[in-house]
């Protein structure tokens, strides 16, 4: 893969890097920031990636090894864990998407619980889900992101699944 081919490529991947950045860190900042990491440490390390493989998951894997590694670091450091936003911070957003600032504030306040019960999750549940659930990847290409058995990682989108209905279950019909 020729170093232009590699980098229009992985630049194709920016905004899914991006969704998958956001949910893991909760922030748009710290999103931006990890993203722009990624891209770095894949440009530095280009050499490294085998031509042919799955480029998409080789970007995702290094974006979820980076989140790890730097929220180890904080937690060596003693600095709180990544923001959470607030229910009402999105919902000017929301309103001016939808023309109507009622409905914005209702679905932001929908985000907002969304967003903290998946926060909530043991981080391996919650990545899985995001990949699996929110970005629409296969089975295998979980398991080659997150480097885990298919099996498991069935197993770890069962489970998270199963505690985002319970800890969202005011929302299930009744």
């Amino acid at each position: 893969m020729a170093t232009t081919d590699f980098e229009q490529e992985a630049l194709g991947l920016l905004d899914p890097l991006y969704r998958f950045a956001r949910w893991l860190t909760g922030s748009e900042v710290e999103a931006r920031d990890l993203v722009q990491d990624t891209f770095v440490l894949a440009l530095r390390s280009r050499d490294q990636f085998a031509p042919g493989t799955n480029l998409r998951a080789w970007l995702f894997r290094i974006t979820r090894n980076r989140f790890l590694d730097l929220r180890q670091r904080r937690r060596r450091e003693r600095l709180t864990g990544p923001d959470t936003p607030e229910p009402g911070e999105q919902a000017d957003e929301a309103a001016a998407f939808f023309g109507d600032r009622e409905l914005g504030r209702v679905q932001s306040l929908v985000r907002g619980d969304i967003t903290r019960a998946l926060a909530a999750l043991p981080e391996a549940y919650r990545t899985a889900i995001v990949l699996a659930d929110v970005e629409g990847w296969t089975w295998e290409e979980v398991a080659a992101i997150l480097a885990v058995p298919i099996g498991t990682v069935q197993s770890r989108v069962f489970r998270g699944r199963r505690a985002l209905r319970t800890l969202l279950k005011d929302y299930a019909p009744r």
